[in-house]
């Protein structure tokens, strides 16, 4: 690495800049503002107060007063309704903290059973400001995040010097991964999708070490300690868990049994660990049932309509503020489509041009983010039928963007490349996200607080 260049300044500035965005977040995203909020938070108390998991139930009123009293006076009265302006948090009158009733919770609610891996570290943030008033205490846990925010940027420089061997594509990889706008937001809040994409970015980095040298045992352990480690941050990890074991076996040699076996071998520890807690916490008989099930038809004409495939799959995947109903202004979500455009016209026109291991990404990629876009909506299917409710949102895709951001950089520098550019692609995308993130604070500014 220090031929390239001097490559711990460029990987403390690019956790620097992590780093100062995320705080800057934590502190202007309104209070549970961030997905799902509510819930996690309740668990990081449960966790925090009692030093005791919740009580795994998904539907349950056990939030504690603090938690029940801030969503009653500031985001219910504006959740679904952009029109109306945010209350002043002056009008947030929290019950009084020193009553054991104030804080008491069961921690029971979506988040419940969940396994603690991300909970841990934002619970011990939340003991250290234990006697903080409650909006003090909600900021040192999103401040856990903030720390899993610059993990994933650290791990996703790694990605990209481990790729090409240079560190300007470490720098690169290291800015666009965590400025994803919606990686950037979830950064911010608490929720456990901040570990899962730093998880998934550590395994994308084993990966490409592995490439790199040659099987070595210590990417061989990274692997294997960033998925279990995803595994026991949150079990949605298991649907990324296929498309790395076939990149593992490409890069040991897919045309040799032993190549898969060992790939088997790396990705079952994570796999047993999601299926354990799952069992543990009895995921399946804890989510709500419908008296009145849809039939799988009608359930197909309400998922698969275009308008809301492309919410989902477009919107809520590079960013969603608040209660799914703040939006950055279009022309910046069709700017986002067009760069992957752009990126896709680069690999068509560059396609002979590029080197195996660039075939490679691409069809990984692409073949992942389809696989694992048909896995959610099967199981949405079958979460519909017995819930009556939907369930994915665009950021359930996200651990796939350390895969997908070198995509994007190889795409639209091999575009450059084809057309003599002077200028490469892959830099400009990197300051189109900055961009992006400061325009979605600005209108959060405006939704909530003009």
């Amino acid at each position: 690495m220090s031929a390239n260049g001097s490559w711990r300044l460029w990987l403390g500035f690019v956790a620097f800049l992590t780093f100062a965005r995320g705080v800057l977040l934590a502190g202007l995203i309104p209070p549970f503002n961030g997905p799902d909020e509510p819930a996690h938070f309740d668990y990081v108390q449960r966790l925090g107060e009692d030093l005791r998991l919740p009580i795994p139930k998904s539907v349950c009123g056990g939030y504690s007063a603090e938690n029940r009293a801030l969503t009653a006076t500031l985001n219910d009265p504006i959740k679904f309704r952009p029109e109306r302006p945010m209350p002043p948090l002056s009008a947030f009158v929290a019950p009084d903290p020193d009553q054991p009733s104030s804080r008491a919770t069961t921690g029971c609610g979506p988040a419940s059973t969940y396994p603690p891996l991300y909970y841990a570290p934002a619970a011990g943030a939340y003991r250290l400001a234990r006697h903080a008033p409650y909006l003090q205490r909600l900021f040192a846990a999103r401040l856990a995040s903030v720390g899993w925010g610059v993990v994933t940027a650290c791990l996703a420089f790694l990605l990209g010097v481990a790729w090409s061997g240079r560190v300007r594509d470490g720098a690169l990889l290291g800015i666009i991964v965590p400025a994803q706008p919606m990686i950037a937001h979830l950064s911010a809040v608490v929720n456990n999708d901040a570990a899962l994409i730093a998880c998934a970015t550590g395994a994308f980095a084993a990966v490409a070490l592995l490439a790199r040298e040659g099987g070595s045992r210590r990417a061989y352990l990274l692997l294997v300690a960033a998925t279990v480690a995803g595994g026991l941050s949150k079990p949605l990890f298991a649907f990324i868990l296929p498309v790395l074991g076939v990149a593992v076996a490409l890069v040991l040699g897919p045309r040799r049994l032993g190549s898969w076996l060992r790939a088997a071998a790396a990705l079952a520890p994570a796999a047993v660990s999601i299926v354990a807690w799952s069992i543990r916490a009895r995921v399946a008989e804890n989510l709500p049932s419908t008296p009145h099930p849809l039939s799988y038809g009608e359930i197909m004409a309400w998922t698969m309509t275009p308008d809301r495939l492309y919410v989902i799959w477009h919107k809520t995947f590079w960013m969603c503020w608040g209660w799914l109903d703040t939006w950055i202004h279009d022309d910046y979500y069709r700017a986002l489509a067009l760069s992957v455009l752009l990126a896709v016209v680069g690999f068509a026109l560059a396609w002979r041009r590029l080197d195996a291991r660039e075939h490679a990404v691409a069809w990984l990629a692409a073949g992942g983010t389809a696989l694992v876009l048909v896995a959610l909506h099967a199981m949405e299917l079958i979460i519909v039928r017995k819930m009556g409710m939907g369930l994915i949102q665009g950021r359930y895709l996200l651990p796939l963007f350390p895969l997908q951001a070198l995509g994007l950089v190889i795409g639209l520098r091999a575009l450059s490349r084809r057309l003599g550019a002077w200028m490469d692609g892959a830099w400009a995308f990197a300051p189109l996200l900055l961009l992006i993130d400061a325009a979605a604070v600005a209108r959060a500014l405006v939704r909530y607080y003009a």
